[in-house]
């Protein structure tokens, strides 16, 4: 793919410079921001205004992870058959919409817990056709071996914008109610919106073949088959379904146990987030110089071995309740650098091994595999920290997080430090 007049053609130019990939960057941020925003609302709102059990925020928090399992595998094949620009446009409609019906509700004194995983839904569904579109998207506007850079920059936007909106938001919520911080986040989506709308990709258009000539049964069995064949997508995806039923656990309960066990004020809640945020940003800026002296497939396997380590402080402040700030504080911090790192590690790798035309499929399948696995998780604590306590929840979680790490010992990719020239198309 041949870069702008104006960029070279050696595609070593600073991917901001290329103009789409700059628009959708700035989408990406206000849609970053629209994230963290509702983010630390949903929690609060749910908890605090309207006191939620463990186990109904374990519904909300389920009902927002459950639209790749409702759609993900079919929404991969439709993404690869029509223009991924209006896909993008048209979810971020969906999330103005679903965002916008909160302080509406509020408002009216007509906002519930039902509502909430309504809203948790509708936007789950929304983010399935915007993540696959947005991960197919990158490798038309610029060359595959760039994603990676891509993928970083976005990453630091991310977290650059992490460090600043929960503490923000949480020192908002001292003077207004936090289902009003759902106005922000709405307008940030209609912002996205118009940005995307400027994005010109030659390359995006939709499936010209008839639908005889298509058959929806088999395109998705073959974006299942290369992610199960490709030896490295198949052991990344193994290993994120076992990391993320942990994860479901400890997201679920976190907040519950912080907000109510401990009874942290919306201000200092947003500045753990925050802690979180900085270490992810110092993550995503010396990730990439650690991935290229190591090895981008030696540092993800290392840094997914460590994820249980990072986590292991959530429970203990739970078990020593006169320092649990710090403790959750620790938490966050290794947990933020540590999947961020991980994030920054990986990127670009499954542009690199999967075809183009099946970008979308096996994006969507290991979407469906591996996010599939959170709200089962989210279930899971809920239900314990019902049955038993919180504290139990938060120790299980972490307890299942150390299941991958005997996968990643006894796979044949740790002999590896980089990425095997002969499984890059």
């Amino acid at each position: 793919m041949a870069l702008p007049a104006n960029e070279g053609t050696n595609g070593e130019v600073d991917v901001l410079r290329v103009p789409n990939f700059r628009r959708l960057w700035a989408a990406n941020g206000f849609r970053y921001s629209a994230a963290e925003v509702a983010g630390f609302a949903l929690p609060v709102t749910a908890l605090v205004i309207l006191h939620a059990e463990p186990f109904a925020m374990s519904l909300i928090f389920a009902s927002s992870r459950l639209g790749y399992l409702l759609v993900g595998l079919p929404a991969g094949v439709w993404i690869d058959r029509w223009r991924k620009k209006i896909v993008l446009i048209r979810a971020d409609f969906v999330y103005f919409a679903a965002f916008g019906s909160i302080p509406a509700a509020y408002y009216l004194d007509l906002l519930t817990v039902p509502h909430l995983v309504t809203v948790a839904l509708a936007v789950s569904l929304a983010g399935v056709f915007f993540e696959i579109a947005h991960s197919s998207v990158l490798p038309e506007m610029l060359p595959k071996k760039r994603v990676s850079d891509a993928n970083a920059r976005l990453q630091t936007s991310e977290t650059t914008i992490r460090t600043v909106a929960p503490s923000a938001a949480g020192a908002l919520t001292q003077t207004v109610a936090a289902p009003l911080l759902y106005c922000f986040a709405a307008l940030c989506h209609l912002v996205s919106a118009l940005l995307l709308k400027r994005i010109d990709l030659a390359g995006d258009v939709a499936g010209r073949a008839r639908k005889s000539e298509r058959n929806f049964r088999k395109e998705v069995v073959d974006g299942l088959r290369v992610l199960i064949r490709q030896p490295l997508l198949r052991l990344l995806a193994g290993q994120a379904v076992l990391n993320n039923i942990g994860a479901g656990m400890l997201l679920t309960i976190m907040p519950v146990f912080l907000l109510t066990d401990i009874g942290l004020s919306t201000l200092v809640f947003g500045v753990l987030s925050t802690l979180g945020a900085l270490a992810g940003l110092t993550a995503s800026l010396v990730a990439p110089r650690l991935r290229r002296r190591i090895g981008e497939i030696r540092m993800t396997l290392v840094l997914s071995a460590l994820a249980p380590v990072a986590v292991v402080a959530a429970p203990l402040a739970a078990e020593f309740r006169d320092v649990a700030v710090v403790l959750a504080a620790t938490a966050e911090v290794l947990i933020g650098f540590v999947a961020v790192g991980r994030a920054v590690a990986a990127a670009g790798l499954r542009a690199r091994v999967t075809p183009a035309e099946y970008m979308g499929r096996v994006t969507a399948a290991n979407s469906v595999i591996t996010q599939s696995a959170t709200p089962l998780g989210a279930l899971a604590g809920g239900f314990v920290a019902t049955t038993w306590s919180t504290t139990t929840a938060l120790w299980l979680g972490v307890l299942e997080m150390c299941v991958p790490i005997f996968l990643l010992l006894t796979s044949p990719l740790r002999r590896h430090r980089t990425l095997p020239a002969e499984w890059e198309v």
